[in-house]
């Protein structure tokens, strides 16, 4: 198996290919919207490259007055450093240390290799080198995707059983089996060809499928027919079972805790499963909702809350205040939440001021199952800095949820942000006692501390706080 440090390299080469449009790279790259010469009609992959090129994700070779998408070409580990980073939003760090051997000073990837390492998303191969002309094997690209998309597993028994005839015992047998029963690689001649190098084309191909479900092959018969793309795990001791979609339907049995069912409708508060063979209902609340397949939080209901506003402006220091800070940091994680299919009701948008009780309701009202509040900390002692996030168990049936949430964010916000680590702590805070949800509050830092203040004042970091957040919350819709 690789080391985390082996995978996170491994991620980059794959994610270069959902990077945005960008500006040619080491002069041989050029943004291309329409077709390649050594693409043709009859082409395997013409349709994914077609998509992928139209959408700006993938480029071409200038050659000529033409351009070449080169679909036999492997990527090069330099060339995805400054697509991923690109893609993030994040600028080259011109000033960056590195101590790899095989990028010299000189080296026209040198800033973009040292913001991806910086950003934690890649590293070396454990020696002195980068590896930066290195291509990948189809094993280890199974590892990137199902790392990449986060994608779920389909059970540890399916898992375990090879389904291609050159993958039995293999170490990366469970990644390349769930990209089986994902619909988005099935081999060929009933062979995974694990140690064979991935093309351009073969990016393509496995990027449109994750990415688009138009692309998709037919999924195997896990799944039955009738059932949503979502289950269900219990988050209480004992949750009700009823007849009709009511609380006051038709006792009909009870599930316990840890049960996984399948959801076949969500209406409201009530999920429609089958139970004793007849369908029956829940309340969502007591769930843990999970995507079996595609973006963890496609669909889901997430209350972004950017604390204060208004006539509140929080705390203060130094010319900054904690209102803005936290609506700019609520926004990129709206917009990276929506970007990947999650449905983000906001309790704020603008400078104005909602009560505590008014930013509960926004969640009850639109039947919300997670809720993050964003804030700034501060303190009389100007040397306290750090990250830390809050949950309650006290009344919030979720509070063992929201605890898990809290250090998957936590973890993100330290490790992203290079903040100090202030853990996670139980709290009866307002907006959280209140909740039935999984809710969280963050404290990205602490505005009366120069170095944490200088962070959530900067742009660029407002975009990794968010980016911690989302992170965060993607690992905990994926955890089981």
């Amino acid at each position: 198996m690789l080391g985390k440090r082996h995978v996170y390299c491994l991620l980059i080469v794959f994610l270069a290919f959902f990077s945005v449009p960008m500006h040619s790279w080491a002069n041989t790259e050029l943004k291309q919207e329409g077709r390649f010469v050594d693409v043709t009609d009859d082409h395997w992959a013409k349709n994914e490259i077609d998509f992928l090129a139209h959408a700006q994700i993938i480029n071409g070779y200038h050659a000529g007055q033409t351009s070449e998408f080169r679909p036999t070409q492997s990527i090069k580990r330099a060339e995805a450093a400054k697509m991923i980073v690109s893609a993030l939003g994040q600028t080259e760090w011109k000033d960056g240390t590195l101590s790899f051997q095989d990028v010299p000073t000189n080296h026209w990837a040198r800033g973009w290799i040292a913001r991806a390492v910086q950003l934690g998303i890649m590293g070396g191969d454990g020696t002195t080198k980068f590896r930066p002309n290195d291509s990948l094997s189809r094993a280890e690209m199974s590892i990137v995707l199902v790392n990449a998309f986060s994608l779920p597993s389909k059970g540890a028994a399916v898992e375990a059983a090879s389904v291609f005839k050159d993958t039995t015992g293999h170490w990366a047998l469970a990644h390349i089996n769930r990209l089986y029963y994902h619909g988005i690689a099935n081999g060929r001649d009933g062979q995974f060809f694990p140690k064979d190098a991935i093309s351009r084309a073969e990016f393509a191909t496995l990027l449109a499928r994750t990415i688009n479900d138009q692309f998709r092959l037919p999924l195997p018969d896990l799944i039955e027919q009738g059932k949503t793309n979502i289950q269900g795990t219990v988050t209480t001791a004992t949750l009700n079972v009823r007849q009709t979609p009511s609380a006051t339907g038709v006792l009909v049995g009870t599930l316990q805790k840890g049960q996984v069912v399948d959801v076949y409708d969500l209406n409201g508060y009530w999920a429609k499963i089958a139970y004793n063979g007849q369908f029956a209902y829940v309340h969502k609340t007591y769930l843990k909702l999970r995507n079996i397949a595609g973006s963890p939080v496609k669909g889901r209901i997430i209350v972004v809350d950017a604390g204060h506003g208004g006539k509140d402006p929080g705390a203060m220091s130094g010319g900054a205040n904690e209102k803005t800070i936290v609506l700019e940091v609520a926004k990129f994680v709206k917009e990276k939440l929506e970007k990947a299919g999650a449905t983000v009701i906001m309790t704020r948008e603008t400078d104005v001021y909602p009560t505590l009780q008014d930013r509960v309701n926004i969640a009850k009202n639109n039947y919300a199952e997670m809720f993050v509040s964003i804030h700034t900390n501060s303190a009389t002692n100007t040397s306290a800095k750090g990250a830390e996030v809050f949950y309650d168990s006290s009344t919030n049936p979720n509070g063992e949820e929201s605890k898990k949430l809290a250090q998957y964010i936590q973890a993100e916000i330290v490790r992203m942000a290079n903040m100090v680590d202030r853990g996670v702590k139980n709290s009866g805070l307002y907006v959280l006692r209140n909740n039935s949800v999984t809710s969280v509050l963050v404290e990205l830092g602490f505005i009366s501390n120069a170095e944490d203040r200088a962070k959530l004042t900067s742009p660029e970091y407002q975009n990794l706080y968010a980016e911690a957040i989302y992170q965060g919350i993607v690992k905990y819709y994926t955890s089981q």
